[in-house]
């Protein structure tokens, strides 16, 4: 078995085919031999903004499934998201994306996120999570399952590491028509149907029974990181 690279982001072991389908295979494929960029260039360009880096960022996309992943990248490549400058978040993302060079960035991107650990997120939208399971249950676990795990068949990611403030900017977009619109986004218009007629108030409750019950771990806020910092000083100076 060939192994593309070794170096501190992890093994590496990209299957162009595999990245695309989800499939397992003995026969691992080489970078095109038209490739010059390191892999490790191509996920810093990512991490930039889909991580805990900056202040302003995208969401987190470390543990989502490697084909949801992959076909979002390609829309955002061809132009199926990502063209609407109204939708500011999108459009940064329609030009950022235009950095990867060709199907096997995308693969690798896709493959190397889909690998990684979730990352704890901090609670950001509240809600009635009694009312919240009952609107799940009635309207999204038909699609996404019922534990959330999402189903490849119906084009449902699983939303278990989504962070409440993105799950749910991407529900009011949907009802508006800022995601789900363009005719070649299939996943995205079953959307925009299922959330048709739901108040943001719905969209709360949804969000934090699912974020609260199947998502990513807990993270701390701000404030509790700094009296976390506060605590372990006193700690330190009592022991002196």
């Amino acid at each position: 078995m060939k192994k593309i690279f070794d170096c501190k982001l992890g093994l590496w072991p990209i299957v162009f085919w595999a990245a695309l389908t989800g499939c397992q295979t003995d026969s691992w494929e080489s970078p095109p031999s038209d490739s010059s960029r390191r892999p490790e260039a191509i996920v810093a360009e990512c991490t930039l903004c889909h991580s805990t880096q900056e202040a302003q960022r995208g969401p987190i996309l470390h543990g989502m499934d490697n084909w949801y992943l992959l076909d979002q990248i390609q829309k955002f490549h061809s132009g199926v998201r990502g063209r609407d400058s109204d939708n500011r978040s999108e459009y940064l993302m329609g030009s950022a994306v235009k950095k990867i060079r060709s199907d096997y960035e995308m693969a690798l991107a896709a493959n190397w996120f889909s690998q990684q650990a979730p990352l704890p997120a901090i609670r950001t939208v509240s809600g009635d999570l009694e009312a919240g399971a009952v609107l799940y249950a009635s309207r999204c676990a038909s699609c996404h399952g019922e534990k959330a795990e999402g189903k490849r068949e119906t084009l449902s990611p699983s939303l278990t590491r989504l962070e409440g403030w993105y799950f749910f900017d991407q529900m009011k977009k949907f009802r508006s028509g800022d995601r789900g619109s363009n005719l070649a986004d299939l996943g995205g218009k079953a959307m925009s149907a299922a959330v048709n007629g739901m108040s943001n108030r719905q969209f709360k409750d949804v969000v934090a029974y699912v974020v609260e019950t199947f998502g990513p771990p807990e993270a701390l806020s701000l404030r509790e990181k700094m009296l976390q910092r506060v605590s372990e000083g006193k700690d330190a100076n009592a022991t002196h």
